[in-house]
């Protein structure tokens, strides 16, 4: 049965809050419930626009009194959907936007509902920026709960690898600073360990001088996928660290399919040219949008292709390598797919990423050098069965070329997050949950089990 909330029980929350409680009755609750994700559809009972730690403290008490589960939503980009639940509590941290840069200390602070787009648009006003991910509509929190992998990882680590600290309330309603110096064993789990263990309300990061960059894509008949994929392939394995090449096999309604690279290159603007040269002479190009523009024109290169409401089921990999085998195998699955936006995207790591130590942080995967992504996309809700076949079979194809393990951040729902962790860092992690959330109230995630 469903649980209800009578008036008088909102009346009481309500009363403990400077936010604004939605319910299935309100005005814009199926605005507020809808993720990036088309594919998701739930029905919490409420939704919590918190306004401060304050309204999170009495919701996350109001929850445990009742016995009530808890979603917590960020930037609400993450596949899985994780950041809405049904029949329990929504804390909607969209209010939150606060963001601090200190330029002398090259330090920046945000709250939990920014996204990294409003946090680029703040800290470029200081010719500053932090690493983030590639598309500026997602969130800070849950991307950089999970690790973190955006243009700058490759100089300056994950967004993960440049959190300083991170205001956090527990389970229990508590507020708790967690730094390496504060209560460093959530420190430890924050950093790649996703949302299990807290609302992070928010977030304290290293930042760097970065402005101008020689940066965009160019993309090439699909016919040429194999060439220009191995072409990639090599680029970016030679590649040092102010330089990062994505690639993708992607499909444009209307258009058709393409493969196309992107680069990003932060040191000289003639390096940057003479290393586009090997792309640029495969020839054929169909699109060629390189230029030196804006950090934060680059930073929304990607988002036309990463629109909210499509249905998306993902799969990744970490590669070991970028075999000839891999690549025939991502093209002879793009020739035939279920639907006409389905697409695989490769990043290429290494750089600063692998130079972190293995045991710093939660985040698993530091030396491998390259992550696919498997991207089952459409619109047509009949083909999301065929859809996620398709991108389960291609990931079993290419998984013995991979190192076996998975981002956190590219799981859908009902994945292994097991997958994301070896055992005994998944063993470390659930030891943190039991410490800071022993009942799971935080379980809309890639759930970590209290041990």
């Amino acid at each position: 049965m469903t649980p209800a909330l009578g008036v008088s029980t909102v009346k009481e929350l309500e009363g403990a809050l400077r936010g604004r409680i939605l319910l299935r009755s309100s005005d814009g609750y199926d605005q507020s419930r809808q993720v990036w994700n088309g594919m998701i559809d739930k029905r919490p009972l409420a939704i919590v626009k918190v306004a401060g730690v304050a309204d999170i403290q009495a919701t996350v008490k109001f929850a445990q009194e009742r016995g009530l589960p808890v979603a917590i939503r960020g930037g609400g980009h993450n596949v899985a959907g994780s950041a809405v639940c049904d029949d329990g509590l929504v804390i909607d941290l969209a209010l939150m936007k606060s963001i601090r840069v200190d330029p002398h200390a090259r330090r920046a602070r945000a709250e939990g509902g920014v996204l990294w787009g409003e946090y680029d648009h703040q800290t470029q006003a200081f010719g500053l920026a932090s690493p983030g991910g590639a598309v500026s509509t997602t969130g800070i929190a849950g991307l950089t709960l999970g690790g973190g992998f955006g243009y700058l990882s490759r100089m300056y680590g994950l967004a993960c690898d440049n959190l300083i600290s991170a205001d956090v309330v527990t389970a229990a309603g508590e507020f708790v600073i967690a730094s390496e110096n504060l209560n460093p064993e959530l420190f430890w789990g924050l950093r790649g360990g996703g949302g299990n263990f807290g609302v992070v309300t928010s977030f304290e990061y290293q930042l760097y001088p970065v402005q101008q960059v020689l940066s965009g894509i160019v993309a090439f008949p699909f016919e040429m996928s194999e060439a220009v994929l191995k072409r990639y392939r090599d680029v970016a394995l030679e590649a040092p660290d102010h330089r990062v090449w994505f690639a993708g096999i992607l499909q444009i309604p209307g258009v058709g399919k393409l493969v196309a690279v992107v680069m990003s290159n932060f040191g000289s603007e003639d390096e940057g040219w003479r290393a586009l040269r090997p792309i640029r002479e495969l020839g054929s190009t169909v699109l060629d949008t390189v230029a030196t523009v804006p950090y934060c024109v680059m930073q929304r290169q990607l988002d036309a292709n990463s629109p909210k409401g499509l249905r998306n089921y993902w799969k990744s990999a970490y590669m070991s390598q970028l075999s000839d085998e891999v690549i025939g195998l991502l093209v002879a699955a793009m020739e035939n797919t279920p639907a006409d936006r389905d697409q695989i995207m490769i990043e290429s790591h290494g750089g600063a990423i692998s130079r972190v130590a293995k045991d710093a942080t939660a985040f698993e995967h530091r030396y491998a050098p390259f992550n696919l992504g498997i991207f089952a996309v459409s619109t047509d809700p009949m083909l999301d069965q065929a859809d996620a076949a398709w991108a389960r079979k291609l990931y079993q194809q290419i998984l013995p070329n991979s190192t076996g393990g998975s981002y956190v951040n590219y799981l859908s729902e009902g994945d292994d997050v097991h997958t994301a962790y070896s055992d005994a860092r998944f063993g470390r992690l659930a030891g943190i949950k039991a410490r800071h959330d022993p009942g799971n109230l935080f379980r809309f995630n890639h759930n970590i089990a209290p041990a």
